[in-house]
């Protein structure tokens, strides 16, 4: 699993993430979780909204400026679905 997957899905959800939430989420174990999230909060490709400890959470809100997912651009595109409420293509 990479960051940028991990990244992609987590601004496609919109949701704050735990190492735990990712971890049962991807599918992976919370330890690859957390070396995830803390990859995203350090790296200057991600903007992102981390919340205080105990209990830190990670939202992503950009991805290199984009704060609108892949995954959501080709849900527009292939099947005409909406955006996410408050994004505007």
């Amino acid at each position: 699993m990479c960051t940028l997957t991990a990244a992609e899905r987590m601004l496609a959800t919109g949701q704050f993430y735990s190492a735990g939430i990712l971890a049962a989420e991807l599918g992976i174990s919370a330890a690859s979780a957390s070396g995830l999230l803390s990859n995203i909060r350090i790296s200057k490709k991600y903007r992102c909204v981390v919340t205080p400890l105990p209990n830190r959470k990670v939202k992503v809100v950009a991805i290199n400026g984009k704060s609108i997912s892949k995954q959501s651009l080709w849900a527009l595109v292939l099947f005409k679905q909406p955006l996410p409420q408050g994004v505007q293509a």
